[in-house]
């Protein structure tokens, strides 16, 4: 069973890829959409043994490398953790599957796009089951290539191409830290294991590095390359110019990109890796600072944006903030709680999203929408499903997932959970603020598209309407219903999966908060709901008129607009001098300038200028006579081996006699 859960979205990309043009468009779609749901089947049956019966199971299939000391085996973890994120990644995943068969119906190249999301799907399974930090590398690098695939599947438009390049480029850095981590955990552990890793790691805390004549503590230095990693991956800020650029790809890749894998892998390796980081609280803070001010950052580019597809990416940046800086307070199970809910309600709102492109012919401006309400009921209720979710209305999904990060955070008390609660509650109002937004300007407003669009809108089809309203049932309930599981005082789920700090009463405390906290996520909604409200329906003119005329409100919306300056700082200090430094110094000045003077091409033209002056007494030159020797080599070892071929039939007598009436025919030229 276990074997067979990995094998089957494998086989079925295989296939597919190799084969959909001969086996025909529709059943190779069919072949990727069973195996995808039969795979999420297998999934919930590993939950049911894994979780619900309190076991771990550790699959060896055969040695990989074996040199020296060095030993790493083929090897698949399934614990309480892996087994969670596979149930999120395979289920969402079917239901992108069946979303597609409908929204991809009318694309030429179908068959390729489901063979990349099936591999996509695999490899993102890989790295969550890997036992060692080699295979983990491994699916870590077939998730970044697949991204590329996805973003880049309509490769005939230029943005495509730019998004995917920039987003591989911008994940170079979060592989390159990564890969450093792994360097250095094989140094210290001498192996890759997490198994062994992690039971060291509480015997060499004092272990330390000389560099430069500094001691730096090796756990410290080897959490650090790991976060480089993680901010890579997960799209944090610093790192985060790729994921709203990543829209450029079909809606369903988003879906799965935003929802189960790619983004999630950085959070996934903090989780995986809790053991570990946990015992470096400089790196642990850290990772609340930058998930906090990440969640800061996103909800103020999502509260300007005017793509519907970017509103909900940038939405996903702040969520994944969330998570990062509630593992940063040693709060790793509200991290996962938090990952599952949001799979859930974050696919729904990127379908929603798909239903509402599909129907108005691929427009994506939010200003170019409105009046949908009664034109596609079903895609509003389920926005509206996703929104309330997302933005913690109470005892939908959101609400519980998120809300014990915020109680949690507060109930820290450390300066670094204080920062992130402040933020966290600014960040949840905005959160609620642009999910509005973009439901007015979608669906509520008047309507202000063509007469020509306003006919061709349609409601989803069966296979779109499916995943809509699995998701939304999922969206209502999953929190309510995993609570206890995933946060319950005294669950047993985590057991080894996750770090447990023996002294960490977060959730007691946060059970013991004041009223007024638990209520401020409340009167976040309230006021959420409020201001667009007011905004879109009643003072639209004035309010644009005060932000107009307001020069703090102008620069701040300003700033909100170009996105805190990042894309211009990085194209100013890093962009352009790394262009000058590789076209202008190396490649002119260097390349096609001194080196042509002094080296091996001048040495070279040199001493070519100079044999072609002298002459030999037939009078050649020496070039030519050169030409003339190496013909007749060839020709010699051409006779020879041919002579070896055929069994020697030729004798060195008559082997003499060639070569010396080609030497003859040299001469005489």
């Amino acid at each position: 069973m276990y074997s067979i859960t990995l094998m089957l979205p494998l086989l079925s990309g295989i296939i597919t890829g190799l084969f959909g043009n001969k086996l025909g468009n529709k059943f190779s779609i069919q072949l990727g959409v069973f195996c995808m749901v039969l795979t999420a089947i297998c999934s919930f049956y590993l939950g049911y043994e894994i979780i619900l019966c309190n076991s771990v199971v550790n699959i060896k299939l055969g040695t990989w490398i074996n040199v020296g000391t060095m030993h790493v085996e083929y090897g698949f973890l399934f614990d309480s953790l892996s087994t969670i994120m596979l149930i999120v990644i395979t289920f969402i995943s079917s239901l992108v599957h069946i979303y597609s068969m409908e929204y991809m119906k009318q694309d030429p190249h179908k068959t390729r796009f489901f063979c990349y999301l099936s591999l996509f799907t695999f490899f993102m399974m890989l790295l969550v089951t890997a036992d060692n930090m080699i295979q983990f590398f491994f699916g870590w690098e077939g998730v970044g290539i697949m991204s590329y695939l996805l973003i880049n599947f309509w490769f005939t438009r230029v943005q495509a191409n730019k998004a995917a390049l920039k987003a591989v480029i911008l994940n170079r850095f979060g592989d390159f830290g990564l890969f450093f981590a792994i360097l250095l955990i094989y140094l210290v552990y001498n192996c890759f294991d997490f198994a062994v890793i992690f039971v060291v790691t509480p015997h060499i805390t004092d272990y330390t590095f000389n560099i430069l004549g500094f001691e730096i503590n090796a756990i410290t230095l080897i959490a650090s390359f790991l976060l480089i990693g993680v901010i890579g991956k997960s799209a944090q800020l610093g790192l985060h110019m790729w994921l709203p650029d990543a829209m450029e790809g079909p809606t369903p890749v988003s879906a799965l990109l935003h929802a189960a894998t790619m983004v999630t892998a950085g959070v996934f390796l903090v989780l995986r890796c809790s053991p570990l980081i946990s015992y470096s609280i400089i790196i642990l803070k850290v990772i609340t600072i930058v998930g906090a001010l990440t969640t800061l950052f996103a909800t103020t580019m999502s509260i300007v944006q005017n793509d519907i597809k970017r509103v909900i990416a940038y939405s996903t940046c702040g969520q994944l903030g969330y998570m990062l800086f509630a593992c940063g307070l040693f709060n790793y199970s509200a991290g996962i709680y938090h990952l599952t809910t949001h799979a859930v309600f974050k696919a729904l709102l990127f379908l929603s999203a798909g239903s509402v492109i599909h129907g108005l012919s691929d427009e994506q401006d939010m200003r170019k929408m409105g009046g949908l309400v009664n034109l596609m009921p079903l895609t509003y209720q389920c926005m509206l499903i996703g929104s309330l979710a997302i933005a913690g209305f109470p005892f939908l999904s959101g609400y519980y997932s998120k809300d014990i990060i915020l109680e949690t955070s507060y109930a820290s008390y450390c300066w670094e959970g204080n920062i992130a609660t402040i933020i966290g509650y600014v960040a949840a109002f905005g959160t609620i603020f642009y999910s509005f937004r973009l439901l007015f300007l979608t669906f509520l407003t008047k309507p202000r598209m063509s007469q020509k669009i306003i006919k061709n809108v349609h409601e989803v089809g069966l296979f779109m309407m499916i995943p809509l309203v699995i998701l939304s049932f999922c969206s209502i309930f999953a929190g309510y219903m995993l609570k206890d599981l995933f946060i319950g005082l005294g669950t047993p789920t985590w057991n080894n999966a996750l770090f447990n700090y023996p002294y960490n009463n977060l959730l007691l405390e946060a059970e013991m908060l004041q009223r007024e906290v638990k209520y401020l996520p409340i009167v976040a909604l309230f006021y959420g709901v409020l201001i667009p409200v007011v905004f879109y329906f009643y003072k639209k003119e004035a309010l644009l008129k005060t932000v107009k005329y307001n020069e703090f409100k102008k620069e701040t919306y300003y700033f909100f607009v170009k996105k805190w300056f990042f894309d211009f700082m990085v194209r100013l200090f890093v962009v352009k001098p790394f262009f000058n430094l590789s076209y202008e110094s190396m490649n002119k000045n260097l390349d096609k300038g001194l080196w042509e003077k002094i080296g091996v091409t001048a040495l070279t033209n040199y001493v070519l200028i100079n044999i072609n002056n002298f002459k030999l007494q037939n009078k050649i030159t020496i070039s030519t006579f050169i030409l003339n020797i190496a013909l007749v080599l060839f020709l010699i070892l051409s006779v020879y081996y041919l002579g070896l071929t055929f069994n020697m039939l030729l004798s060195n007598e008559s082997l003499f006699i060639i070569i010396i009436v080609l030497y003859l025919l040299v001469r005489n030229k």
